[in-house]
């Protein structure tokens, strides 16, 4: 009797082996490579170039390979086709858009935003409201876009304050883009004579400084050292209060003065109006006090850095690239001409200017990595197993730096986007689909057309008014790409240009 029952033992062994085996050899995993026991490949990743080792590592094993970072699978989808398919199309988009949980929780009071929070009907509905919200203030309040104009006419006359002068435009955007963001939000900008003007960028300088891999890897492995003295801590509470200035300056102060007959004066008091409707109607609402200033946070801490980051390369690139600035201007003055101010309509009629757009998100890949993903359950990709639990990261660096698809990605080459007559290629032509820096599917960003309107209504007013140069008796740093290293997020390096006014503009 015995020698039957371990007979059957062993025969359930055998097949429960053979099964694992064939499991195994089914479930196909992407390749990668070799990691080391317990860290995996974590010591192989240098984390300044980050956005360098993943190109690599895609001209080895392809479009979609997978890494191990203690214990944790990443998934790097290196195509724009991939992207779609695990993004958007079912139904692999319903599992692999919620996101890795990271140590902004707290900041973001339990996750109650859109950037990090899991893809529940809750953050379907902000998304929504934020993305429908900007298009109809826009709409009726016009009196946003004469404040707007207010704003470029100082951003000029700064940088032109120092003629023939070299000088650095960081300083200048930093605060045009903090007043524009707070004109969107609030119906006005910070006074210099406002204690709290700077908030919003000591806001996103801090909640930078704690999503950086080390800082963020550390947090979350050891929740208690937000709690204690040290570095750690530190950047944890100076987060923490940095997001308590702004909540307090761009919503408390906001709700303290709104009433339902006044007019709307800026994202702020439209979520705030909703609230109050919602209440009214049902008792209850989607837009509670804490989704609002995650709101807040969201529209500051994309918004800001987005429109920065973009310009600031724009600037650089006209500094190296007189040419295209003297197309572009052109094209401004044909369309536009002196007299008045750029309309976002203005666009349909500029596909040179599109195109310039389109070359800079390309080229300048400035957020090389979109915000991962976390993938809840286990799909099948391109053939491949995704085991659920992964983390997949849409690297939009090797997108959009791919040499089968553009031929030569390290050329600043906005003509590329025209056709043979000028004219801006279809949205369905190879390259267009390809450029994507606000990401892809459910989790792109909502503000994407605030973006990409605002951008063109700054470059193309600023052309309007200066001619940039590069400066004198110094040295203009290259604008390639390939020699940034990677701070979070991803920018090009400080340089001084000189800005002069062009003649005969009256507006």
């Amino acid at each position: 009797m015995f020698e039957i029952l371990l007979g059957i033992c062993c025969a359930l062994s055998l097949v429960y082996v053979f099964l694992c085996i064939w499991r195994r050899r089914k479930r196909k995993p992407p390749p990668g490579p070799k990691g080391y026991l317990c860290c995996g490949n974590s010591f192989q990743i240098d984390a300044d170039r980050i956005h360098h080792n993943l190109n690599q590592l895609r001209e080895e094993f392809g479009t979609i390979y997978q890494l191990k970072l203690y214990g944790t699978s990443i998934i790097n989808l290196s195509s724009a086709s991939l992207l779609n398919d695990a993004l958007e199309t079912p139904p692999t988009d319903e599992l692999a858009n919620d996101r890795s949980a990271n140590s902004t929780s707290d900041i973001f009071y339990g996750r109650k935003h859109m950037g990090c929070a899991n893809l529940s009907s809750t953050t379907l509905l902000l998304r929504e409201f934020h993305s429908s919200a900007i298009p109809r203030y826009f709409e009726s309040e016009h009196y946003f876009e004469l404040l707007i104009k207010e704003e470029v006419k100082k951003l000029h006359l700064n940088l032109i304050s120092k003629p023939r002068c070299n000088i650095n435009p960081h300083g200048y955007l930093r605060t045009y883009f903090k007043n524009m963001c707070s004109v969107l939000l609030i119906g006005e900008s910070l006074p210099e004579s406002d204690p709290e003007k700077d908030v919003p960028w000591e806001f996103i300088d801090h909640l930078f400084e704690l999503i950086e891999p080390s800082v963020d890897g550390a947090l979350r492995a050891f929740p208690f050292l937000r709690y204690l003295p040290g570095y750690y801590g530190d950047v944890y509470r100076r987060t923490i209060e940095a997001r308590d200035k702004v909540a307090k300056r761009f919503f408390e102060e906001q709700k303290k003065t709104y009433t339902s007959d006044i007019r709307l004066r800026g994202l702020v008091d439209v979520c705030l109006k909703r609230q109050l409707d919602d209440n009214t109607k049902t008792g209850s609402t989607l837009l509670s006090d804490e989704h609002i200033k995650g709101f807040i946070f969201d529209t500051l801490a994309a918004g800001m850095t987005e429109l920065l980051k973009s310009v600031r390369l724009f600037i650089l690139l006209m500094c190296h690239y007189q040419d295209v600035q003297t197309h572009l201007q052109a094209e401004i003055d044909s369309i536009i001409g002196t007299e008045r101010f750029p309309a976002v309509s203005d666009r349909m009629w500029m596909p040179y200017t599109d195109a310039v757009m389109l070359e800079l998100w390309r080229y300048g890949s400035q957020t090389p990595l979109a915000i991962p993903h976390l993938c809840k359950k286990d799909v099948v990709l391109d053939g491949y197993f995704i085991e659920g639990g992964s983390v997949i990261f849409p690297n939009l660096y090797c997108i959009h730096h791919d040499p089968e698809i553009w031929g030569d990605p390290w050329d600043f080459r906005p003509e590329r986007f025209l056709d043979s007559r000028g004219d801006l290629l279809p949205p369905d032509h190879n390259f267009i689909r390809n450029v994507i820096p606000f990401s892809v599917g459910k989790r792109a960003c909502p503000g994407q057309d605030f973006a990409r309107s605002r951008i063109f209504i700054t470059i193309t007013s600023l052309l309007q008014r200066v001619r940039v140069l590069p400066p004198e008796n110094c040295d203009l740093p290259s604008a390639d790409p390939r020699l940034y290293t990677r701070t979070f997020p991803l920018v090009e390096p400080q340089y001084e240009c000189q800005i002069i006014s062009r003649e005969n503009i009256i507006i």
